[in-house]
């Protein structure tokens, strides 16, 4: 009987380390992350579906993205992120030396709404998380590959049909005569813009030359890596606004809600309520 309270006693005692960070964990704050799907500014045309886009430097633009920032401004937030590159510890170079009035020149939405809310939010911690595959690694969108080989086994109308969103670029277009800039966004963040084409270009291959399924698979790496990035650049607390492509949007936002200790914060409020002011 000594012996058996001894056990229970020692492994009592065993436990309490264990416990006590579980507590610590609980403790801790979440980083909430804000995943902004945007569409590309100034447009490079490097994109399957390429919008044609206003010209974000008109005033009536510039209204509109200065109502877009202050509203984001109330979310508190003390880490913006961008898609841009930089070397580690991933502060953006960039925005060190960014000025006012570079939003009278610059078109590119990484400068008209990540610089501009970390100004007016005052916020130091501009991170640049890109992930770009350096030399002898993988390209995380080898659609070549799969178009050749959806060319030799009679798969090329359907992999074409299943890349093209026309329809939904030209739905776009015509929304810019009458929308502002953050009613423009909420169709990118809103689930309208279809994230199908990477579960649907899995199905093309053949034998062991699986093209597609490595597309998919790459893309998800490029994604798992920019939020890996993103963890590395924030601490318990953070409130995070992530400026990135559409195109990213659906994977960060399943990361974001999956792993422990982050929290994603809709963005569709936000646009919401700059909507509104902009309407008052």
């Amino acid at each position: 009987m000594k012996s058996l309270a001894a056990f229970l006693l020692a492994l009592c005692v065993a436990t309490q380390p264990a416990l006590a960070e579980d507590k610590v964990e609980e403790a801790r704050e979440p980083v909430r992350v804000m995943v902004l799907g945007v569409y590309h500014f100034a447009n490079p045309g490097a994109d399957l579906n390429n919008a044609k886009v206003d010209d974000v430097l008109t005033p009536q633009r510039q209204k509109e993205l200065a109502a877009l920032a202050e509203t984001l401004k109330t979310f508190k937030p003390t880490v913006v992120a961008v898609e841009a590159s930089a070397k580690p510890l991933y502060a953006d170079v960039g925005f060190s030396g960014f000025k006012p009035e570079d939003l009278t020149t610059e078109r590119n939405e990484t400068v008209q709404i990540g610089y501009r809310v970390a100004h007016v939010a005052d916020i130091d911690r501009v991170y640049a998380i890109d992930e770009q595959p350096s030399e002898g690694e993988p390209d995380y969108f080898p659609y070549d590959r799969v178009h050749q080989q959806a060319k030799e086994t009679g798969d090329a109308e359907r992999l074409e049909k299943m890349s093209d969103y026309g329809s939904l670029i030209a739905a776009f277009e015509e929304q810019q005569k009458s929308q502002s800039v953050p009613e423009l966004l909420k169709f990118w963040n809103s689930g309208e813009f279809p994230d199908v084409f990477y579960w649907d270009i899995m199905t093309i291959g053949e034998g062991e030359k699986q093209t597609g399924a490595e597309l998919a698979a790459y893309w998800f790496m490029r994604n798992a890596k920019i939020f890996n990035k993103l963890v590395q650049v924030t601490e318990p607390g953070d409130r995070v606004i992530l400026v990135y492509g559409s195109g990213h949007g659906a994977w960060l936002r399943e990361i974001v809600e999956r792993t422990p200790g982050y929290v994603l914060e809709p963005a569709m409020p936000y646009l919401h309520k700059a909507t509104d002011a902009l309407s008052e």
